[in-house]
């Protein structure tokens, strides 16, 4: 993997990079596997940033009654 000088030639760059990574993306489970001792509260761990995630990047639907009461208002607001 690497060469004799012991750097990472210009063809094991992106072996080295997904490499890191992966390293990075274990050491994050290992720390949540740590922080969080049971399946459940993993599961509800997991829930939960994944809603913050998709938030985050804005691709959760809106949620459904808080559409009708926009509109609602809308109504009572235009006549």
């Amino acid at each position: 993997m690497a060469q004799s000088d012991g750097r990472a030639g210009p063809g094991n760059d992106m072996l080295c990079l997904a490499a890191g990574v992966a390293d990075l993306v274990a050491e994050g489970l290992r720390v949540m596997a740590r922080r969080v001792p049971g399946p459940a509260e993993v599961r509800q761990e997991l829930r939960a940033r994944g809603e913050l995630a998709l938030r985050r990047n804005g691709t959760a639907p809106e949620a459904h009654l808080e559409v009708l009461a926009r509109r609602a208002a809308a109504r009572l607001r235009d006549g």
